[in-house]
């Protein structure tokens, strides 16, 4: 599910932008993992995706892994505090999470740059909130689609 959310995001939504973002459709994907099956896949999740990430970035290697990581741990342990049935908090967990995770990267990338980074206003007002609004637009309807695969999956154990 990974790599077919990381050919996605690289082909299809890299071309389809809204004010110059674009969505992270591999953190939804970790973010759905870490609500909806616990700390443990989302940890676990992370990991791959950060690592299939780190693959294709030209950003310092293993920072999508470590920044990926810690969205889905923390996504993990947020699923037993929040109603996973309302799509409403659902869009505002993923907004917020997306939004934790780039001022995580802008925080790390501006420690082991030697070159000035943007101001954290101007990154707040270009990328993070347009990409975190777009990514929880977009999860919706994934999550919808993921929500009743993992509950086939899930009555698929019992019988």
């Amino acid at each position: 599910m990974l790599v077919l959310a990381l050919a996605v995001h690289l082909t299809v939504l890299g071309h389809i932008r809204i004010f110059g973002a674009a969505p992270d459709l591999m953190l939804a994907c970790v973010i759905f993992f870490g609500l909806f099956l616990g700390s443990a896949a989302g940890l676990e999740s992370g990991l791959a995706a950060g690592a299939l990430k780190d693959v294709f970035s030209l950003d310092y290697f293993g920072i999508n892994m470590f920044i990926f990581a810690v969205t889905g741990l923390l996504a993990g342990s947020l699923s037993a505090n929040f109603s996973k049935e309302s799509k409403r908090i659902r869009a505002l967990l993923v907004m917020a999470l997306t939004a934790a995770s780039m001022m995580l990267h802008f925080i790390l990338a501006s420690v082991f740059s030697r070159s000035p980074a943007p101001g954290f206003t101007e990154y707040l007002a270009s990328s993070v909130l347009p990409v975190s609004l777009y990514t929880a637009l977009i999860s919706i309807p994934i999550y919808i689609k993921l929500v009743n695969m993992y509950r086939l999956m899930g009555s698929e154990e019992y019988v």
